[in-house]
């Protein structure tokens, strides 16, 4: 009786953990010509080697990014703020791309090129909108690390790992 009451507590936290818990985190940089970009994505996990991205701390040439432009709100870009696991895809943008607000800039647009179209010549392109038109930078270095879980994940796997451990050990014992 006493296991179970363990596991029905250690679910109930863990439960209670992921209603607080933040996003999947992506570290993230990028530069080319007279820019350069780095910070950290948030997004939640599809389950198909795609994350759906709604959330960023970042620098756009050390101004502080501001947010994720949510879809469907500049209808200068077409974008879908996805951001791919390049174990699964041949690039972690793809030609829609990830679309974030710079104070006093605009809108940028983070894309890649594909043989099915896209943003520049190759590669990634970073485009701002600032009001009168769009500048266009090839992007010469990027870098993006693996999504690490949300910790409510990670509290959720630690904590069955112990309440099986602990349910062995006493079936062990008894």
């Amino acid at each position: 009786m006493k296991t179970h009451v363990l596991v029905v507590a250690v679910l109930g936290c863990a439960l209670g953990l992921s209603g607080t818990a933040g996003a999947d985190a992506i570290p993230f940089s990028y530069s080319g010509p007279g820019l350069a970009v780095a910070g950290t994505l948030f997004g939640s996990n599809n389950a198909d080697g795609s994350w759906s991205i709604t959330g960023i701390t970042a620098t756009y040439n050390q101004i502080a990014v501001t947010q994720i432009v949510p879809l469907h709100s500049d209808p200068y870009f077409l974008y879908n703020n996805l951001y791919y696991d390049t174990a699964h895809w041949p690039n972690a943008v793809d030609y829609y791309g990830i679309l974030f607000h710079v104070p006093g800039l605009g809108d940028v647009n983070l894309c890649s090129y594909t043989a099915a179209g896209g943003c520049g010549t190759g590669g990634y392109a970073s485009i701002l909108r600032d009001g009168g038109g769009y500048q266009f930078t090839q992007v010469t270095q990027s870098n993006f690390g693996p999504a690490i879980a949300e910790p409510a994940t990670l509290a959720m796997f630690g904590g069955g790992l112990v309440a099986a451990g602990w349910a062995v050990r006493r079936r062990l014992r008894g």
